[in-house]
């Protein structure tokens, strides 16, 4: 097969004009191609001022053959030779335990274990049940169909239920968010084609699977994984909603841990028992919303209404760094969306950006959060010293306006900053661009004023003093950005706090084979700390059946087996 690299045409070009592109490059005839497929697209707008293209990478073959010998002759390095590779799920042995395969699995011990119903474990138990090994899966949270009706009570009277929220449910984290599905993971194995297509499958549109930056929405998503948990069901599968899974040290069957970032209790039953963790670094911050017009003009300019719709609505991707080293960037970036409370626990809050599927509510937001360094909450000897710094700043956030979301904005805070450092002469020229877009926030759930300036001081007595460099480095930040993105520091922008769950303050260590230091349990996803969102999550569940896989076959399952090879 011949893959084309960078194939770019204007943005309303049909499949026909890409056909005919691939082909001139070639330099052969359009009806000598066979096996055509679009294999990613993405918006071209690196040159303000140059015309918006898209970007395509299509595969394709010849019906007269000779790949080979035609990319000598034309040496384009950006057309290769690519072999599509198509995942296979494993197999299992057909014996286990001088048992079939079906009657070792009938008996309920034996049957695999799932703790956690997120991206990670959702996957790792769609393929364990095309397995046939009939997994058990525990999530603290209630499906779909009741957890929805949790978190629109959360939203209106700002109390969680500390089982179903926007972190604990089916889906996990990722359904109450935007649905992206980025991933920045290598895959020479074909993982994320998988996930896309599964997701495709069970109702999400056809477009995820050649986007750039494919995303679902949350409106679409809540149908989508119950429909996954409908074929893990029909498969033998058990599905164990409100069950908190309490961890022992015995354990008759692997269980593979797929809890979320948010799991706080587990991580102490799970260190209690013996369990090895470490601290790693994550990020903290702030929610901040513009005018989505805003957003658009910026990236793509002066563009008619039907090349907009094609576009969609624009994001954006932003880093800096100051003189000391300190990095403050964009995270989770949600155009057309809304801020949300996303608290899980009673006396804290924090929030998240979530967007539906057609990403219309006209605002657009992104988390802009500083990166939390280990040296910066703890000594390195308590796992949980960063998952304690979590809760202060929330329980903060919790007191600033009695649960609402505590929202500012950008100029209030700058003017706070600067006052408080002695700088209120030293503040730069307000912006005064009379054509600037209005700017509505747009939210869901309760929200109020509040100077969020003080929530990232501390006294010269805390252990997280060295974090009183928050807001200095975000009003930097800010104004590097706005080089980028004119307008970005308008003082109009609303701040919304605290953006605290961007990844796990945790890492679980396990080795090649995905074993941790405890012989029956296999950690994977947001929560072990080996991904970053929903396709990473589940390309890890993934690989985590895939390792538990290998162990059946290799005869290391059951566990007395097991112990003597360890």
């Amino acid at each position: 097969m011949i893959r084309i690299s960078e194939l770019r045409l204007p943005v309303l070009a049909g499949e026909g004009e890409i056909r005919r592109k691939a082909a001139s490059l070639l330099r052969v005839r359009e009806d000598k191609i066979r096996d055509f497929t679009i294999l990613r697209r993405s918006i071209d707008a690196r040159k303000r001022g140059m015309e918006i293209r898209f970007s395509y990478t299509v595969l394709l073959s010849l019906k007269d053959g000779g790949e080979e010998r035609l990319l000598k002759r034309l040496g384009n390095p950006r057309i290769s030779l690519s072999e599509q590779k198509s995942y296979r799920i494993p197999a299992l042995p057909e014996r286990i335990s001088g048992k079939s395969r079906e009657e070792y699995f009938s008996e309920y011990g034996n049957r695999p274990r799932i703790v956690g119903f997120g991206p990670a474990g959702m996957f790792a138990g769609l393929l364990l049940a095309r397995m046939g090994a009939c997994p058990v899966i525990y999530e603290r949270g209630g499906p779909v169909e009741e957890r929805e009706k949790a978190v629109l009570s959360l939203w209106k009277d700002g109390r969680p239920d500390p089982s179903s929220n926007p972190q604990f449910g089916e889906g996990g984290a990722g359904t109450f968010s935007d649905g992206k599905l980025n991933t920045l993971v290598k895959d020479p194995d074909g993982r994320s084609r998988f996930v896309l297509s599964e997701f495709v499958r069970a109702g999400a549109p056809e477009e995820i699977l050649i986007d750039g930056k494919p995303h679902i929405g949350t409106d679409l998503l809540l149908d989508i994984v119950r429909r996954i948990r409908e074929e893990i069901l029909s498969l033998g599968g058990e599905i164990r909603f409100h069950s908190q899974y309490h961890f022992r040290e015995e354990e008759s069957s692997p269980l593979i841990l797929a809890i979320g970032h948010s799991a706080r209790d587990s991580y102490r039953e799970l260190l209690e028992l013996g369990l090895s963790m470490r601290p790693k670094d994550f990020a903290m911050g702030f929610r901040i919303q513009h005018p989505q017009a805003l957003i658009d003009r910026v990236l793509y300019g002066e563009i008619s209404e039907e090349m907009r719709k094609a576009l969609g609505p624009g994001a954006y991707k932003l880093s800096f760094t100051n003189s000391s080293g300190r990095a403050l960037y964009s995270f989770c970036m949600c155009p057309g969306g809304y801020v949300i409370n996303a608290s899980s626990e009673e006396g804290r809050l924090c929030v998240n950006g979530m967007s539906c599927h057609g990403r219309d509510s006209g605002t657009a937001n992104s988390a802009i959060v500083m990166a939390i360094r280990k040296e910066d909450y703890g000594d390195g000897r308590d796992p949980m010293s960063g998952i304690l710094l979590q809760r202060e700043l929330e329980e903060r956030c919790f007191r600033l306006c009695g649960g609402r979301i505590p929202m500012q904005r950008y100029g209030a805070f700058r003017d706070a900053v600067s006052e408080e450092r002695g700088e209120r002469d030293a503040l730069p020229e307000r912006l005064r661009d009379g054509e600037r877009e209005p700017m509505s926030p747009s939210f869901r759930g309760l929200f109020s004023e509040a100077d969020l300036s003080t929530i990232f001081r501390f006294g010269e007595d805390s252990p997280y003093r060295s974090l009183n460099c928050f807001n200095a480095l975000f009003i930097e930040g800010m104004e590097s950005f706005s080089r980028r993105i004119p307008g970005f520091n308008r003082e109009d922008a609303v701040l919304c706090a605290l953006e605290s769950r961007t990844s796990s303050p945790i890492r679980i260590p396990r080795d090649e084979d995905f074993h941790s230091n405890l012989r029956f349990l296999y950690p994977c996803g947001e929560g072990a700390g080996y991904a970053g969102g929903i396709m990473s999550a589940a390309m890890d569940g993934m690989k985590t059946a895939e390792a538990l896989s290998a162990d059946y076959c290799a005869g290391r399952i059951p566990w007395k087996s097991y112990r003597e090879i360890l």
